[in-house]
């Protein structure tokens, strides 16, 4: 396995929001919470890939199908000491 603890940190450029939340959100007067703590996922495995999916309204945000294969996958974590 590769040692590039680089990719073990939050490299995330395009988080996956769901559009209900995101116009919701958007509407808020002055919300006393971030977006990022306004969305509630959950992110898992499902038969043919990964879902995400929206607790608050509960439908799909997003389902990547592997389409059979299976990509590799670094389930390592980084703490603080």
């Amino acid at each position: 396995m590769n040692d590039n603890y680089e990719n073990l940190l939050n490299n995330i450029t395009e988080p996956m929001v769901c559009e209900t939340c995101l116009k919701e959100y958007g509407a808020l007067q002055n919300p006393d919470i971030t977006l990022r703590d306004y969305v509630k996922v959950d992110v898992g495995f499902s038969l043919v890939g990964i879902q995400v999916w929206c607790q608050r309204h509960n439908k799909n945000v997003c389902h990547i199908d592997f389409e059979g294969n299976r990509p590799k996958a670094d389930f390592r974590s980084l703490e603080k000491k």
